[in-house]
């Protein structure tokens, strides 16, 4: 059992390789595997293979104009957009009518897959963010940079107390340091396992930012008369329809989608000028 996990230990490691070494580099780690004399050496060697950064081709080089453009459409994806989707989107999260539940319950399941669709295409189209700020700190700076704004936008339309300032503090902190995990996952390369931590850090943010909220104690805010008096359905209307679950979902995947998609610039080497014989 334990050389079948050494040897699926390996395989992932491979597969991070580009498809004409990755034979090659499976035979030679099986092969000091083998001469490993004991079975914990063997399998911290295996693990130590899979959890290693991952290969990587060669870097892509960004110009520089291209990083400042890149920057600034990032800037503005996370402070404008949140700033102006969150009055829109009261626009039909505050009725009630029954007619409009319907119609509530498929635009808010749309607009939880458009969050995170718009977040992977903004993720793609400003890769040379990581260019300036460090993949490790994207998380950090994102989700710093869009607290700020949504505090503002409070600010500005006169709902911001103390209470609301806590949780949307509770909130930042938690949303930061649950990203920036899900970023040094990735890195390890561990692909699937960060992306679950995204998936998590939603509702775990979420709570967070609701702490003064009935959604917190997982009341349904009323809706179960529309829902045939269950709790379950209601309660998931209740959550999915809050807007700011969309603004969060679209930070945390445009956030995480810039970590993977990073890629260094090789620095050059500079020799040092040789000493003439006299």
């Amino acid at each position: 059992m334990i050389s079948r996990l050494c040897h699926g230990l390996l395989a992932r490691a491979a597969r991070r390789w580009p498809v004409d070494l990755r034979d090659a580099m499976l035979a030679e780690w099986q092969a000091e595997l083998h001469v490993l004399p004991t079975t914990a050496q063997r399998l911290r060697y295996a693990a130590s293979l899979a959890t290693s950064r991952p290969h990587r081709e060669g870097a892509v080089v960004i110009r520089p104009h291209r990083d400042v453009a890149h920057g600034l459409l990032w800037l503005l994806s996370i402070t404008v957009l949140p700033a102006v989707y969150l009055p829109l989107a009261l626009n039909w999260t505050s009725s009630t009518d029954p007619i409009m539940i319907v119609w509530q319950t498929w635009v808010a399941a749309g607009s939880v897959v458009a969050a995170a669709v718009l977040g992977i295409v903004c993720g793609s189209l400003t890769t040379g963010v990581t260019q300036s700020i460090k993949p490790m700190a994207v998380a950090r700076w994102t989700t710093g940079i869009a607290y700020v704004a949504i505090l503002a936008y409070y600010v500005v339309e006169g709902s911001l107390d103390g209470a609301l300032l806590t949780d949307m503090t509770y909130w930042a902190l938690s949303a930061a340091a649950l990203c920036t995990l899900a970023a040094w996952v990735a890195r390890a390369g561990w692909m699937s396992l960060s992306w679950a931590i995204v998936v998590i850090a939603v509702p775990v943010s979420f709570w967070f930012a609701n702490l003064h909220n009935g959604l917190s104690d997982f009341s349904a805010l009323g809706m179960e008369p529309f829902f045939g008096g269950e709790h379950l359905p209601a309660f998931t209307f209740a959550v999915g329809k809050q807007e700011l679950l969309h603004v969060i979902i679209f930070l945390f995947v445009y956030a995480h989608v810039l970590v993977l998609r990073h890629r260094a610039v090789p620095v050059p080497v500079v020799e040092a000028p040789k000493e003439v014989a006299a």
